[in-house]
């Protein structure tokens, strides 16, 4: 017998996925196809797995276990997908306050690149994975607040 958790395929657009998380924090490592971030979920009274991309993640590791989720992959204006996490109760913890056009976000990705790549420091010497691994961490973060992806207490 298999006892091997399945995986649980998050395909469809404008589906909610009804969930509970498994586990406080999700497992996370590197590939040949890159940084992966791998959640234990309960979907229809039945254990499984979730790999949840970058965007997903940023959401899902604001909860943790017992959280009860719904989540939803949505196709905004502009053609592109964003996930929507909200929890079970109906508080939404995600919602976009505007729609960025991809001149915008192509801007905001460029300026975060700058940004990430200039607090590194410059060195004679090419950067290690440990210093690209930084540079995107930061970048990430850097987007998240040039995109309003994130609920904060800043004053502007």
């Amino acid at each position: 017998m298999n006892d091997r958790i399945k995986l649980l395929q998050l395909r469809k657009l404008d589906h909610d996925y009804q969930v509970m998380l498994n586990y406080d924090k999700c497992k996370s490592g590197v590939s040949q196809y890159g940084q992966w971030n791998l959640y234990g979920v309960e979907y229809d009274g039945k254990k499984k797995s979730i790999f949840a991309e970058d965007s997903l993640h940023l959401k899902l590791q604001k909860y943790g276990k017992g959280a009860h989720l719904i989540l939803r992959r949505n196709q905004i204006e502009n053609g592109q997908l964003e996930w929507q996490v909200t929890q079970a109760n109906g508080n939404a913890q995600y919602q976009p306050q505007q729609t960025l056009d991809i001149r915008t976000l192509d801007i905001h990705r460029q300026v975060a690149l700058k940004i990430a790549t200039l607090s590194i420091g410059h060195s004679l010497k090419p950067w290690t994975n440990e210093d690209l691994k930084e540079i995107k961490i930061r970048m990430d973060k850097l987007l998240d607040i040039l995109d309003s992806r994130v609920n904060s207490d800043l004053p502007f």
